[in-house]
């Protein structure tokens, strides 16, 4: 259907109004802020008064210099309005994707789905809370990047999938951590550098001092913004929380992979020295299945590495930097490496691998309920009698420790 000039006398009146009263907030506004965002919203006005002109010329250009300059005249004030409309977009100048989010989303709502009703199945809390937690944050960011996709100059879905993007590694990676100290106990505390509920700690630990340090930029940063100020401090602030981050996963993916080679090379070269494993979960660990999860784990570690390490060069080249702008590198390198890392744990699932209900880790109430129980049975069957062997931290000799 051919537009008429009558059909662009609805928006011409609205913008006109919003001109008088623009012109009149500007006349009398003495705060700095308000006056850049007057003058901001006015520059729109105007350029979307200039675009109905030129398109109203080009509807009654009848000869073919005067279309031809009509048209260069749209063409003009469609790309003043587009560096308009780049200045209010909080995405860099990006849109981001309508269909590859909202498909993220039902994604993670899917892996958000199947582990938490896997860890009722299995009594997997520890694991099934932090995943819980970690896939439903996902889930929620790309729900915060759907609505983006319609509006790229509203700041709450924007805030919500930051946010929410920022925080769910650390809950998968608490679930890791917790999944390293179970793997220790079942091969044994000698073979790790630290005791099995101290990677929990210390990493968890990290992880916190690495949010507080982004949010405390991020704060500077949005602060900044509102007060048309440069956001650099800010951002620099939260490139070095998530340095920080990178760090101390790199210090922890040595520890992982030193584990995993000293049991991996102990298992290969000197079959031997199987009886030093815990003997509690022997049967456990001739499950073939079994034999895939350590590998399983480092493999999710590897893709949380990546990402990591994606999100540090992509702040740290600024907001409208490449990265940043490109969503494609995000689909791939945040996106995709946090969906392969949920999809992991589904069909390698600790309750399929560990069974139901949860390895006692050193350290634990559950393990020191573990250790009472045990020796209260083991001085009644004994009944006070004098001998027997020394006992080490699982209930079996002390040869199997360090």
């Amino acid at each position: 259907m051919t537009s008429t000039i009558t059909d662009f006398l609805p928006q011409i009146t609205s913008l006109q109004s919003e001109y008088v009263s623009l012109t009149s907030v500007l006349a009398t506004e003495t705060e700095r802020i308000g006056f850049i965002q007057a003058s901001r919203s006015l520059d729109y006005v105007v350029a979307s008064l200039a675009l109905y002109s030129a398109e109203q010329a080009q509807l009654t250009a009848t000869g073919t210099q005067a279309v031809k300059s009509a048209s260069a005249a749209v063409s003009s004030v469609s790309e003043v309005l587009l560096s308009i409309s780049k200045v209010e977009n909080v995405y860099g100048g990006m849109t981001p994707s309508y269909g590859g989010n909202m498909a993220m989303a039902i994604v993670m709502g899917i892996f958000f789905s199947a582990p938490t009703v896997l860890g009722v199945m299995f009594n997997t809390w520890w694991f099934g809370v932090s995943y819980f937690c970690g896939t439903g944050l996902e889930m929620a960011g790309y729900i915060g990047r759907t609505l983006s996709a319609h509006d790229t100059s509203a700041i709450d879905p924007f805030l919500l999938q930051i946010i929410t993007l920022t925080l769910a590694p650390c809950f998968i990676m608490a679930a890791i951590y917790y999944l390293l100290g179970q793997l220790v106990m079942v091969y044994g505390t000698q073979f790790a550098l630290l005791r099995p509920m101290w990677y929990s700690y210390i990493f968890i630990a990290c992880d916190v001092i690495s949010l507080t340090v982004q949010a405390a930029g991020g704060g500077l940063a949005a602060t900044a913004l509102k007060e048309f100020r440069s956001s650099d401090g800010g951002t620099h602030v939260m490139v070095a929380g998530l340095a920080f981050q990178v760090c101390s996963m790199s210090v922890f993916l040595f520890l992982f992979v030193h584990f995993f080679w000293k049991i991996h090379y102990l298992r290969k070269g000197h079959k031997e020295l199987e009886p030093m494993f815990n003997p509690d979960y022997k049967d456990l660990r001739q499950n073939k299945l079994f034999s895939y999860f350590p590998v399983v784990i480092l493999i999710a570690v590897l893709f949380v590495y990546t990402r990591s390490i994606y999100r540090v060069i992509k702040l740290a080249e600024g907001w409208t930097g490449f990265l940043i702008t490109h969503e494609v590198y995000f689909m791939i390198l945040d996106a995709l490496m946090m969906a392969l890392t949920c999809l992991l744990f589904i069909p390698f699932h600790p309750g399929f691998m560990l069974g139901k209900g949860e390895i006692p880790v050193q350290g634990m109430p559950s393990y020191k309920k573990m250790i009472k129980a045990s020796q209260a049975e083991e001085f009644s069957e004994n009944d006070g009698k004098e001998g027997g062997t020394a006992e080490g931290v699982y209930g079996e000799p002390e040869q199997y420790h360090a």
